[in-house]
């Protein structure tokens, strides 16, 4: 009987052992770099569709709170603005997010990199949507950032404010 009971109790423990383990990996999931449906972007310049491929890795990496996969990204990013025409400005941003691991500076210089990938991006679509967000909470008076996505995933806050701001404009 009492090898009945210390089954028993064994078998209790590992069910929920292994339950806690199963919520656990559920609440580690990361939302942040789940796909969203989107239409695909096609742009006219094979060079500013990369660039902005690179983009929104940088900005997914800061959705997610990522600041090496960000320098990373930003480091990729750097090489893809090298090869479009007037991107100066956009790569001058995106290299003090390579230059970099800590989120404030990057989040700060992505909002300046947004500014100018949309300059860049602008009139350069052929299919597809951008939609530019704005988070007022973000920076002390506001940022936009850039999406494929209408989904609201805010790479000021990440998770702390995941879906704070709202789309401005569609760009397309």
């Amino acid at each position: 009987m009492r090898n009945l009971k210390n089954g028993v109790t064994a078998l209790l423990l590992l069910t929920l052992t292994f339950s806690y383990a199963q919520e656990k990996i559920k609440l580690n999931h990361d939302h942040s770099k789940m796909e969203m449906k989107q239409t695909p972007l096609e742009f006219s310049n094979e060079n500013v569709a990369n660039a902005y491929e690179h983009y929104e890795h940088v900005k997914n990496d800061l959705v997610g709170s990522n600041p090496g996969d960000a320098q990373k990204g930003a480091e990729m990013l750097n090489e893809a603005l090298g090869k479009v025409e007037g991107a100066g400005a956009a790569l001058s941003a995106s290299q003090k997010i390579a230059a970099t691991d800590n989120l404030k500076v990057q989040r700060k210089a992505f909002s300046e990199l947004s500014t100018k990938m949309e300059d860049i991006l602008r009139g350069k679509i052929t299919a597809g949507k951008l939609y530019k967000d704005f988070c007022p909470m973000a920076l002390n008076g506001g940022a936009y950032w850039l999406s494929s996505i209408e989904d609201i995933r805010n790479p000021y806050y990440g998770a702390q404010m995941l879906s704070c701001g709202k789309v401005t404009e569609v760009i397309e």
